[in-house]
This record gives structure tokens, sequence and C-alpha cells, in this order.
């Protein structure tokens, strides 16, 4: 019998639940705003650990107006070449590409996977929006939204991101401020196109994606221990995406009086001032072309456990990761993954909680590991980052990149634990 599942959030993380769930159980997806797939916004990369699992379920490359990531390029603040690194994952470990794209078109290729009638198994899951979510009852399964509606469900998925409802559910009725951690580290970020810089010699590497695409990446003069630095990385064919590091100074009251993650229409003036000091102009220009947001860099501390009752947390409800490693929207599709396998032959309420707690061993492990290496990235570590080795990034890219879904994490898993008990 199928399970009645609720997931609040229809973001990433919600949509690919509903996608990968709607094969064997009805699913309906509360979302508090407006969905628009037309909205000109930020550019992320779904590598090929995430790639690879939604190419599987049917994900079309050629919806996403995409642009394939083969390079990595380290630049020094004058723009000039230090380390090109190819990152052409289906060349170094073969299976599926990373792609760099827009949100808004990833959520429309995703909407697809979750309400398409022709072309996945299952049933279309419902998808409502504007439907804010108030209050959750983890050990009743029910859930409040803002217009006086009342869901119940044999499960609740929190996949409503870093600010989660749900996640004060799972921890009893607690306040979720506590568990939120700010780095006094913020992001300047701006979009260009591509035709921008096509006649600067300068940029010459990041102006032909179709043949080259990928992210570039430059530290202040005092080098990485330092947390100023730029990116600028492609979005699609045609236009790309530029993001400067820098620690909040007088934006950190602003982000807490108003009590948002995100302040826009910077003047470019202001990121001027924080970045001509310490980089070429080149550089500094690419944040003339439109216009400025701020967004605050956070995290979650670490939870012992997503779940509680009825209500699983999934997503930056559970995780939420810096985005240095640029990995938090890869580990949510994997959750997503993850879920619908564990989940696909449950036909009652009883036999949840063992595969949720399957699912806290599959996934915390990896996801404790990517956060930590966002952080070294950062050169935000916490105390207990340090007593660590730090991460390489061939470990990483060998532990990360490669994964190839649940059934064979699962797999290995308790082979693991075969070995360990003889």
């Amino acid at each position: 019998m199928p399970l009645k599942i609720i997931i609040c959030g229809g973001g990433i993380g919600g949509l690919s639940a509903a996608g990968y769930l709607r094969a064997q159980h009805h699913v309906t997806v509360l979302e508090r705003g407006t969905l628009d797939f037309t909205m000109n916004d930020y550019g992320l990369s779904v590598v090929s650990n995430a790639f690879n699992l939604l190419q599987n379920a049917g994900i079309k490359f050629e919806n996403l107006d995409t642009v394939v990531m083969t390079h990595l390029w380290l630049r020094n603040s004058r723009n000039e070449e230090l380390v090109t690194r190819h990152f052409d994952t289906r060349a170094r470990f073969g299976g599926a590409p990373s792609v760099l794209v827009k949100r808004a078109k990833l959520l429309k290729e995703l909407w697809r996977f979750a309400t398409s009638t022709t072309d996945f198994a299952g049933e279309s899951a419902e998808i409502i929006q504007n439907a804010r979510v108030t209050r959750v009852d983890a050990l009743a399964g029910q859930v409040w939204t803002e217009d006086g509606r009342t869901f119940s469900g044999d499960l609740i998925i929190g996949a409503d991101g870093i600010n989660s409802v749900v996640r004060s559910a799972v921890l009893g009725g607690q306040s979720i401020a506590s568990s939120i951690r700010n780095y006094d580290t913020l992001t300047f970020m701006a979009q260009l196109s591509v035709d921008d810089i096509r006649s600067d010699p300068d940029f010459t590497y990041l102006s032909h994606p179709t043949a080259q695409a990928g992210l570039c990446s430059a530290h202040a003069n005092a080098g990485p221990q330092v947390n100023k630095r730029i990116l600028a990385y492609h979005t699609s064919a045609h236009g790309l995406q530029v993001v400067g590091y820098t620690s909040e100074k007088e934006f950190a009251e602003k982000f807490n009086s108003s009590r948002t993650a995100i302040i826009k229409d910077i003047p470019v003036s202001r990121v001027v001032e924080d970045f001509a000091p310490d980089f070429a102009d080149g550089f500094v220009n690419l944040f003339r072309h439109s216009k400025v947001d701020a967004w605050r860099i956070r995290d979650v501390a670490p939870m012992d456990s997503w779940y509680s009752g009825k209500a699983l947390l999934i997503g930056d409800a559970a995780h939420a990761v810096t985005p240095h490693a640029g990995q938090g929207s890869n580990i949510t599709i994997e959750d997503a993954e993850a879920l619908g396998y564990l989940l696909r032959d449950v036909e009652s309420p009883e036999a949840i909680l063992p595969a949720l707690q399957k699912f806290m061993v599959l996934r915390k492990a990896r996801v404790d590991y990517v956060a930590r290496r966002s952080r070294e990235l950062g050169n935000i570590r916490t105390e207990n980052d340090k007593t660590k080795e730090p991460i390489t990034s061939e470990e990483f890219a060998r532990e990360v990149y490669t994964y190839q879904g649940a059934e064979q994490a699962l797999r290995a898993s308790e082979h693991a634990a075969t070995m360990a008990r003889q």
C-alpha cells in the first residue's frame, strides 16, 4: 500500500525527493511561494556524484541549457595563471559529467521529474504553491499552513531549507536559531554575459564555454589564509556568475536586523571599495555588469539524528553546508535518491523507521565529510576540524565525485559491517 508523504519545500531537495518517491507513493509538496522557472537566478554546479543520479532517473541534459565543467583555473590576484586543472569527471572517473546550470533551469526539470504523467513511473506528485508551513507535529505526522489548512501523512519530509520549520519539530520544538552558524563571511554575487568579457584578452580562458567551461578562483595577495577571494564561473553557454568572498563588516547588523541571509542591490561602489585594494581591475570590473547581492555564509551544526516521530529532514534543513566545496545541492540530491531507494518497498507506516535508520547510516558520515572539506576550503575550520588532518583534493574527489547512489553505498556499508564483525 503506498505511503502518504508530505514534503515541506519545493526547492531542489523537495522536487528531487518528490521525483524519486512518486514511483511508489502518494506525494504532496507544500511550497511556500510561487515557483518561477523564468527568473534569471543564480548558477550552481551539479557535479558527477549528483548528475549521475539525475541522468539515471531520466533528467534530460538538453533541457537544462547547461555547460559541462571541464576546467578549474587558479589565478593570482592580478589574473595571472597559477595552475590550470582539467576537471572533466567523465574522463577522470568515467560515467557522468559535472555541469554548471541556472537554478531555475534545474528546478523546471525537477518539476517535470515530479509531475510528468508520461515520462516517469507512478502517480504525479501534487505540488501546492503559496502554502507556507507554520507548524509541524512530528509525532502525529501533521502539518499546518499559514492559510489554515492541515495536512496529514505517514511521513513528513522537511526540505524547507536552513530556516526549517520541520527542523524545529524534529528538535522537539526548540528554537532552530542556535543550530545555524555564521562565520563573519559573505559573498557579493553578480551576473554577466560571456559577451561582456569576450573582448578582454585577460579573460580568453572564460570566453568560449562551449569549448571549455569551468570555474576561476583567485585569492587576495595575502593568499588562501585570508578569507577574501573572487570566483567566476559559467552558468550556461552565454552567462557567467562572479562571486566575491569577504568579511561581513557593516552587513552583519543588516543581516541580523532584517532576519535574512540575502541583501539585494548592493552599490557597486561598495564592492569596489572592498576588492580594489587586493585585485586587478579586470576582476573588480566583473561586478559592474549587473546588480550585486550580498549573501551571508552559514551552515547548520551537525545533528545526531535527522528524524523524529514521523518527520525527517533532508538537504539544507538537515545539514546546510557552506558553499566552498560546491556540494550543497549535490548532497541534497543524493539524500533524495537515497530516500527513494530505501522507501521503494515500504508498504506500511510501521516499516518506515527501519528505512530511516538505514538512511542515517548511509548519509550522515558522508555529509559530515563534505561539510568538513567545505569549511577547510573556506578557511573557517571549527575546533573539532583542527584536530583532524585536512582532506586533500584528490581524496575528496575520489570519495565524493565517484558516488553511484544508495544501492551501491548500502552494499558497501553492509560489507564493511560484516568485515568488522569477523
